[in-house]
């Protein structure tokens, strides 16, 4: 079985990262890596990089413990039965119950790292602490300031009311659904209550954040209040690492030294992971209102954790006795962006309720905002690429930066994963080398007119990890410009901090962000493990105008079948039903 795990990595059926754990494990208990204490341990750490916080013992147990392509299926371990796997991981000291100091924590039937456990335990422990804090009845004010609020829906006026009323709430909606509306009232009503509140706006993206200030902002120039008011609704949003002071594998606040705010409101909590959940809260003043906003909905966040899925209960009915957490949520309904006769809104809808054949007739009766190249090939369709030459070749005869941007923000290839055939890397090449050949301008890695994307942040240059920028040619010589605060900022390349072109990005990549026109290349394999509803439905919620799609009839039904199942045990502990 030594070879089997070497075999895994060697394939890439595993991460090394998995086998050097289990090699670590092996070497602190004594056992071999042929051993189903060491291949479970490997299996864990594979979980955790795929998202899941845990593993479940019962949902594995006497199923193949990995999976390959390359390795025949008699050769792979098999989980033992639920109840003898227990037992068997019980024996080792390398793995203990929960509080105790071991590698992995077994609670129930489930296996951590040692690490996720605590966690996920101090997350729930905030929330629960946070639930159980006196609530405020704010509804006089709220009547004050809106009257009866004609302008806003029933759901919107609930959200405003349990957000100003409990330390802890929940607002989750689809795009369109009046989450800015909502939250711009939540912070008239506490600001009008007490002028001197201290008011936090973060999100898990540069890009987010800054989205999140601007849609602010306009809502607030449309809000029927006095101008005192109206003027302290104007906080600056920011990354979550830059309000925690993220200083390399730290952060300058925590409970220790917690921030000085009296509420805070996080956008796109869909994007939370646990771990940075857990610093948050950590770090939030015990009296603190925390409100987060999201779509319960999009895809998850990319390291462990599903966390406003938990919070919310995957789907599951709100109401009184579902969850003790369920009080603290409020669901949007309504929808503002598409027309009640948007295809794409229509399309959201039929993906998001996994109803595959609606969805596919839709894109198969085309009409007005949808396009579907049912095809099944490793390269992009020629169709699709002169939509994308239509779409960006503009950009090469702009007399400005800003004018460049205002095309290229207006379009996106979105691609699943970032490697392979119809993967960002090589559709990205491809693109480049049509629009540079159609330009008449010689191939080149860097070229004015390249569109890139910052991939590690840089706080004293105020550029973020998925902010998107583009190279461009001026007196002195060819450099980044970005948007910032109204103007375009024009950066040095040798200033810039880690970035890769953009003319393709990942549907994760794009949360956040919305573009009038999207053009999504999925996987040509249907057991692509990139392929689900959630990201289907992310891709499809992107787009205001126009959502164009390439792929097989196969691969969007897999797609739109397969709901994302990580595990982990903050929805139990909250209170939601198994």
């Amino acid at each position: 079985m030594k070879r089997l795990l070497y075999q895994l990595a060697r394939c890439g059926d595993i991460s090394w990262l998995s086998y050097h754990f289990a090699e670590f494990i092996a070497a602190r208990s004594g056992a071999a890596l042929d051993e189903p204490l060491c291949l479970t341990a490997a299996r864990l750490c594979e979980a955790n990089l795929e998202g899941s916080v845990c593993i479940d013992l019962d949902a594995l147990a006497e199923k193949p413990m990995f999976a390959s392509t390359a390795i025949a299926a008699d050769e792979i371990a098999v989980a033992p039965a639920s109840r003898e796997w227990r037992k068997l991981l019980q024996a080792s000291d390398c793995i203990g119950g929960p509080g105790q100091r071991t590698p992995l924590t077994l609670e129930e039937n489930r296996l951590y790292l040692n690490r996720f456990w605590h966690y996920e335990q101090r997350v729930a422990a905030r929330i629960d602490a946070m639930l159980s804090r006196d609530e405020t009845n704010t509804e006089a004010v709220f009547r004050d300031l809106f009257g009866d609020a004609a302008d806003i829906d029933a759901d919107q006026k609930h959200a405003v009311l349990h957000a100003v009323s409990k330390p802890f709430s929940v607002i989750s909606g689809g795009p369109g659904s009046g989450k800015t509306s909502t939250v711009v009232r939540i912070l008239a009503v506490l600001l009008a209550r007490n002028p001197d509140y201290r008011v936090a706006l973060a999100a898990p993206t540069g890009k987010a954040a800054a989205r999140m200030q601007d849609s602010i902002q306009q809502r607030v120039d449309q809000l029927d209040v006095d101008d005192a008011l109206r003027n302290k609704i104007r906080p600056r949003a920011q990354t979550l690492h830059r309000l925690l002071g993220y200083r390399g594998q730290s952060f300058i606040h925590t409970a220790e030294n917690p921030l000085s705010v009296d509420c805070l409101v996080v956008d796109e909590a869909s994007m939370i992971d646990l771990k940075l959940m857990y610093h948050l809260l950590d770090a939030l003043p015990e009296q603190a209102r925390l409100i987060l906003l999201g779509d319960r909905d999009q895809l998850a966040s990319v390291a462990a954790g599903s966390v406003l899925g938990d919070i919310t209960g995957h789907g599951l009915e709100i109401d009184a006795g579902s969850a003790r957490v369920a009080s603290a949520v409020s669901l949007l309904g309504g929808n503002y962006r598409f027309s009640a006769d948007s295809q794409i809104g229509r399309l959201a809808d039929r993906v998001n309720r996994g109803l595959d054949e609606d969805s596919i007739a839709l894109l198969s009766a085309g009409g007005p905002g949808l396009k579907w190249w049912q095809v099944d090939s490793e390269a992009i369709e020629a169709e699709a690429m002169e939509w994308v030459c239509e779409a960006y070749l503009g950009i090469f005869s702009c007399d400005s930066a800003a004018a460049a941007l205002d095309i290229y923000e207006s379009s996106r290839v979105l691609c699943a994963v970032n490697r392979g055939p119809l993967g960002v890397e090589a559709s990205g090449r491809r693109i480049s080398e049509m629009l540079l050949s159609r330009a008449g301008k010689p191939a080149s890695e860097l070229y004015h007119g390249l569109p890139i994307m910052i991939t590690r942040n840089h706080y004293e240059l105020g550029l973020y990890n998925g902010d998107s920028g583009i190279l461009w040619r001026d007196a002195a010589g060819l450099r980044a410009c970005f948007r910032g605060d109204g103007e375009i900022r024009s950066i040095s390349l040798n200033r810039l901090p880690a970035y890769v072109p953009a003319w393709a990005s990942t549907v994760h990549k794009s949360q956040g962000s919305e573009f009038d026109s999207v053009l999504l290349i999925l996987p040509a394999e249907t057991g692509s493990e990139s392929l689900s509803r959630e990201l289907l439905y992310t891709a499809v919620t992107r787009a205001r105008q126009n959502f164009l799609v390439q792929a097989s009839r196969p691969v969007l039904s897999a797609a739109i079948g397969r709901l994302t199942r990580r595990y982990s045990g903050l929805a139990a502990r909250l209170g939601w039903p198994g």
